[in-house]
């Protein structure tokens, strides 16, 4: 386990033992830590039966929902590498050679392979020692954090007043907003994703100052 990514570790824990408090608000819905791991693992198998395996490149498209989270989460769980693409950047998918398409878009397939389907394998594929999140910017360039969030998972600890509720008004595909939401889910908070959170410019206004 040492050799594990810090990171994915505590995640797994934070929400496994989450229970009833309340992780993510959104639309009218909430979900607790307990249904947020519930979805997670639902998500990680569904990745694993497309052929999601150690090494790919995995595209994450889609507005500031739960799943968008947890589907960097589950994809990171089975080895693969994540951008994020803003809404209308698809030419960086062709540009990138991403390997999968995921998407919380209702009206598409959650999956959309660019590769022929991996073998399904029954053992389980062991935690990564480390995850790579990327983030498209302006023109080619991209964002690219590794250690970044292991440190974050080191340092992030419960706040000593309880769980607080941080509102998010950046997109999850945004640097900013989808390492505030990694942090306050460390912390065992509660994440108000704000439906309209729309760009690459917005900033999460939440009990987290310091981040930038």
């Amino acid at each position: 386990m040492g050799e594990s990514s810090v990171f994915l570790t505590r995640i797994l824990d934070v929400l496994l033992d989450g229970g009833d408090q309340i992780a993510f608000a959104h639309r009218g819905r909430s979900m607790t830590y307990r249904e947020t791991f519930d979805t997670l693992r639902r998500l990680h198998a569904t990745l694993q039966s497309e052929g999601i395996v150690p090494g790919q490149l995995v595209a994450i498209t889609g507005g500031n929902a739960p799943e968008t989270i947890l589907l960097q989460f589950a994809s990171q769980l089975l080895g693969a590498r994540v951008v994020h693409i803003n809404e209308g950047r698809s030419d960086l998918l062709e540009l990138l050679e991403v390997d999968h398409v995921l998407t919380t878009d209702p009206e598409g397939p959650l999956v959309t392979s660019r590769v022929a389907r991996a073998a399904r394998r029954d053992e389980e594929t062991p935690l990564p020692r480390s995850i790579e999140t990327m983030f498209s910017g302006d023109g080619t360039n991209l964002v690219c954090y590794r250690d970044v969030y292991e440190e974050m998972a080191r340092t992030t600890q419960p706040n000593t007043d309880g769980p607080q509720r941080v509102l998010l008004i950046a997109p999850l595909s945004h640097p900013i907003g989808n390492r505030l939401t990694c942090k306050a889910l460390l912390a065992g908070d509660t994440v108000v994703l704000h439906e309209r959170a729309t760009g690459t410019g917005s900033f999460a206004a939440a009990n987290l100052a310091g981040e930038a």
